[in-house]
């Protein structure tokens, strides 16, 4: 993967959030986001995860090698369950130093260091995850990114949500 100026990832998400606009699902926002996502945050990897119940569903990924795509962990052992439930962006810069998660089901991938951030602002139901091969600090401009990436998937969902909901669907899966 090619890397990319602090200007350039601005640029690429910008250009997704006009990609973003157009999405009439969620398959459509995953199939927009899931092949730039990993440009944006010069990363080896990254997942879309959706939260069901008290499990996380790995919806999507793009990886330098498989991940968990269409996995399902319990919430509690899972990172990206973690920024869901505590509504925060989590930042592990070494995953060896990390406690209450299953440590193994990490250390079997290529995965050392890791941003997982959740998406909505009132109970997250989506998280956005982005891992590196080495270990070591995450940088503000990543954090940054990464973050306005889910605030404006976020709000894509929220108004395809609404959408439905005056379509007289249910959910967005009708």
């Amino acid at each position: 993967m090619a890397r990319l100026t602090v200007a350039e990832r601005w640029k690429l998400l910008a250009d997704t959030v006009d990609q973003l606009v157009h999405a009439t699902s969620v398959d459509a926002v995953v199939d927009i986001v899931r092949p730039v996502a990993r440009s944006i945050a010069q990363a080896d990897g990254i997942t879309i995860v959706k939260r069901i119940g008290e499990e996380t569903d790995y919806l999507a990924e793009d990886a330098i090698d498989t991940l968990w795509a269409g996995m399902q962990f319990p919430i509690d052992k899972c990172l990206a369950g973690r920024a869901m439930v505590e509504e925060q962006t989590v930042i592990i810069p070494d995953i060896t130093h990390v406690e209450g998660i299953p440590l193994n089901v990490y250390l079997a991938t290529f995965i050392r260091s890791l941003i997982a951030v959740p998406i909505g602002d009132v109970k997250p139901t989506y998280a956005i995850c982005a891992y590196w091969q080495e270990a070591g600090p995450i940088d503000s401009d990543t954090v940054a990114l990464m973050e306005a990436l889910g605030r404006v998937i976020g709000g894509v969902i929220a108004v395809l949500e609404v959408l439905a909901i005056a379509e007289g669907r249910s959910s967005l899966a009708a």
